[in-house]
């Protein structure tokens, strides 16, 4: 359905920035499969495909945005429960006992909330695609499907592309966001609350809650459907683009 991306790894886990070229490749992907959904030609492209989702002990029960997203797209998904220690706990050969016995079962793992250390270990000896947290919040997935809404609310006669960003700069998320936003073109501006009703930035972006970012363009608020879509797709490119071709 679609050509490979070849994603590399750092876009795997929220370790590296990505370059332009990826990231407008992955913005390019993801509307095509934006409009593929709405034809109904999107298909199952990953049946026969086996995802582990690790679920740690303290997680709750409702289903994450990773797991609706790949059983869309005809996955089967198994949330496997995993004790959640200290990161310093994690022994090597614990680590590689379970990389290996997942990998064996798995075409591909999400590590969820585990340690990063943890997880980076379980990526170099799991031998399938391993997403250090593909669905939550501070994961450079999430940050992209942010990006990709201001882009396509910014008014096409728009020339200066600018950002006025509220918030903690330092944060994963935040990181991420910046740096792609930047890579692609934007001018970034930091700033605080009483800065935003008076900047002529083309988009704001108030960060200041952690948990619930809003995103506003010259023609006010974006939608927060439109942003749990684009993430929806934004996410499926990189499972496309891993496992599909894996």
């Amino acid at each position: 359905m679609q050509s490979r991306l070849s994603i590399p790894s750092h876009c795997l886990s929220p370790r590296e920035p990505l370059r332009a070229g990826h990231i407008l490749a992955v913005f390019a992907a993801a509307r095509r499969l934006r409009t593929a959904a709405k034809a109904g030609t999107v298909g199952k492209p990953l049946r026969g495909k086996n995802i582990a989702l690790l679920i740690g002990t303290s997680s709750e029960g409702e289903r994450s945005a990773l797991h609706g997203a790949a059983l869309e797209l005809g996955a089967h998904v198994a949330e496997v429960r995993f004790a959640e220690p200290a990161e310093s706990a994690h022994s090597n050969g614990d680590i590689r006992t379970l990389a290996r016995m997942l990998g064996r079962m798995y075409d591909a793992i999400d590590c969820g909330t585990m340690p990063s250390a943890a997880a980076r270990q379980l990526e170099r000896e799991a031998g399938v695609p391993v997403y250090q947290g593909l669905g939550m919040d501070d994961h450079p997935a999430r940050a992209l499907a942010d990006l990709m809404a201001l882009c396509e609310h910014r008014p096409p006669t728009t020339t200066r592309a600018s950002i006025l960003f509220l918030g903690d700069p330092l944060t994963m998320r935040g990181s991420a966001f910046l740096s792609a936003a930047r890579e692609i073109g934007f001018e970034v501006e930091m700033g605080g609350q009483c800065q935003a009703a008076s900047n002529d930035a083309t988009c704001v972006v108030d960060a200041t809650n952690a948990g619930h970012w809003s995103l506003l363009s010259t023609n006010g608020p974006l939608d927060e459907a439109w942003r749990c879509e684009n993430h929806r797709f934004v996410m499926q490119t990189v499972l496309l683009d891993t496992v599909a071709h894996g």
